[in-house]
């Protein structure tokens, strides 16, 4: 099979599809599949004079045929026939584009639609070929490999995503991010998400937002990233969570939601009570598993413990991400600290544990309405901050 390389630009490659003389569809192909929001990051990418990847195309005896790129082509066709507008909103901004914004192509003038057209797209021709080559070629073009969200951030080049790089190194260094500690490697950067999360977190002073994909990516996107008191609280929590997991006498398996949950907890709370107890994480573990187990021989501590536990335990494995799920893990915790082994609380969390010991009929519903009427989760990480 030969191969050769061309560069023509836009309009030349339009001309070709409008005239027939470039077929998107052949058999193989799937039909067109992008969505508006990739359509219009592809335009995007091309008024910003960025590269586009190599079209492949294969030459036969009734003519040439996409077998590579088809979703590129059928996007650029689709503009050219006004069949979708530019978006200036798209990140980075950039303030030529926003001007753009809404325009189908026919409304541009004529310099700009003049710079699209010029924009060129490599194109690789195929000739000479064994049947079977094509469609072998374009099967290992198209191999699935969906990336994951931390992976496609690990692409946003800045200050965020290099402070969240140096984390994980320090703590992979110093043993707390490490499958030994925590039970599940870096693949496809957990480790990673983990700490952009909890950043994220600490930066915006509250457990009481969904830190989705979205929010992580805007921070990565800012110039000026993570607040510098932000990583120094988070290094300090990273510091007191591995003395816990070192304090624990039996492996602790985490997962990213519970991991995370320790890491923001180790970091807001011993600014305000104090350092953590010794044996939180390891006693803590101790009994939520005998929760789990049923096994009242080992529960050593009342029932609001018991009922506290087992709303974490729940909320460990189930519903992980949610913003409940979070809330309910993280009061988890301090309500397990202060009762077993008097660590400070505030007036209206001591009220709580007082009806999680009196009345066991519904301890979802009033952990529920305290974390609602307490607004648990917001404003108590400034002091950590401070």
């Amino acid at each position: 099979m030969k191969l050769q390389r061309s560069d023509p630009e836009i309009d030349t490659l339009v001309s070709r599809i409008q005239k027939n003389e470039l077929d998107l569809q052949p058999e193989f192909q799937r039909g067109e599949i992008w969505d508006l929001k990739r359509r219009q990051r592809l335009i995007d990418t091309v008024l910003r004079r960025w590269y586009v990847p190599a079209v492949h195309i294969v030459e036969t005896a009734a003519g040439e045929v996409v077998l590579d790129g088809q979703q590129r082509l059928a996007a650029i066709r689709s503009f050219y026939d006004d069949e979708f507008a530019i978006d200036g909103d798209i990140e980075p901004r950039n303030e030529r584009i926003v001007e753009l914004d809404g325009r189908k192509y026919s409304q541009l003038d004529a310099a700009t639609q003049r710079a699209i057209g010029r924009f060129v797209i490599p194109v690789i021709t195929l000739r000479d070929y064994d049947p079977e080559e094509p469609n072998e070629l374009f099967f290992r073009l198209n191999q699935s490999y969906n990336l994951t969200p931390p992976e496609k951030r690990n692409a946003l080049h800045g200050t965020a995503r290099n402070q969240v790089k140096s984390l994980v190194r320090e703590f992979e260094a110093s043993g707390l991010l490490a499958p030994k500690a925590v039970g599940f490697n870096n693949n496809r950067l957990a480790y990673d998400d983990i700490v952009s999360r909890a950043c994220v977190s600490l930066q915006l002073d509250t457990l009481r937002k969904h830190i989705n994909n979205a929010v992580v990516e805007e921070i990565y996107r800012q110039r000026e990233g993570f607040a510098g008191k932000v990583v120094g609280v988070l290094e300090r929590g990273g510091d007191a969570l591995l003395r816990q997991i070192r304090n624990s006498p039996n492996r602790v398996k985490f997962n990213k939601g519970t991991l995370q949950t320790w890491l923001i907890y180790s970091s807001w709370a011993p600014p305000q009570a104090g350092p953590l107890p010794e044996r939180l994480l390891a006693e803590f573990e101790a009994q939520r598993l005998a929760v789990r187990r049923g096994d009242s021989d080992a529960l050593s501590l009342p029932r609001s413990v018991r009922n506290i536990l087992g709303l974490y335990d729940d909320r460990a494995s189930y519903r992980v991400t949610d913003v409940s799920s979070v809330l309910i893990r993280d009061l988890a915790i301090h309500i397990f600290s202060n009762v077993a082994f008097g660590t400070p609380v505030g007036s209206m969390t001591a009220d709580l544990i007082h009806d999680l010991e009196t009345d066991e009929s519904s301890p979802q519903q009033r952990v529920a309405e305290y974390i609602e009427h307490s607004q648990w989760g917001s404003g108590f990480l400034e002091s950590a901050l401070r």
